[in-house]
This record gives C-alpha cells, sequence and structure tokens, in this order.
C-alpha cells in the first residue's frame, strides 16, 4: 500500500520497480481514434470553421479533412496533410487554428508523419 500523504498522490498510476509494459498506461481518459463521433470532429475544427467562414472553398476543403478525419486511424495522412496545407493556402489567418485543432487529443492521434510535418512547418520547425 502506498502511502498518499508522503508521496501526495491521490489516483492515477503508481509504477516502481523494473516494468515492463507491452500497451498502453493510462491515468485518466484514453481517447480512442478509432470510433471518432462526427459530433467529436466538428467540435474539434469548431474554431477553424469560424477562421474560414465566408470563404467558400475553405470550406469545402474543411469538410473533406473532416471526412478524412472521421475515418480515425483509417485516416489517409497525405490527404490530410495537404488538406491542411491548402486550407492555410486559402486561408494564412487560420494557422493557429489549425494549430489548435490538431493540439487536440482526438485530432493529435489523428496525425501520421506527414500531417506533423506540415503542422511543424506552421509552427516555424
Amino acid at each position: 500500500m502506498i502511502d498518499e500523504e508522503k508521496y501526495g498522490q491521490s489516483g492515477g498510476v503508481n509504477i516502481g520497480g523494473n516494468v515492463s509494459a507491452g500497451g498502453d498506461i493510462v491515468g485518466r481518459d484514453k481517447i480512442s481514434v478509432d470510433n471518432i463521433s462526427r459530433a467529436q470532429i466538428d467540435q474539434a475544427f469548431g474554431p477553424l470553421a469560424q477562421a474560414v467562414s465566408g470563404h467558400q472553398e475553405a470550406t469545402q476543403k474543411l469538410e473533406e479533412l473532416k471526412n478524412e478525419t472521421a475515418k480515425g486511424d483509417k485516416a489517409n495522412d497525405g490527404i490530410v496533410a495537404k488538406l491542411v496545407e491548402g486550407l492555410v493556402a486559402l486561408v494564412p489567418g487560420a494557422v493557429g487554428a489549425i494549430l489548435s485543432a490538431f493540439g487536440s487529443p482526438i485530432l493529435g492521434g489523428i496525425a501520421g508523419p506527414a500531417t506533423k510535418y506540415v503542422l511543424g512547418k506552421l509552427r516555424g520547425e
């Protein structure tokens, strides 16, 4: 038994000694990217939708991006990356909203190497 007062912990995961783990260690909520609802996608992209409102072509690209990311683990990373680049080209002021959206656990879990590369370029990395 762990002395909670001594270690100041009241929950979560305690690991000590030599440990080998072959899966996820979840301290609170695990977001599964293979079962994402359209409502979660719409919420994650809410600020981006506001940033591109009034720009018909960008709004269409955003819908394509929503449709692709709604596939979760099966989303095509190359398509996601191209759509992100296309949105930035159309609405440069939307960069902050794009970075914020992909900073969410849902979309961050979908971003593959190509999308992460594009997001890194947007951050100036």
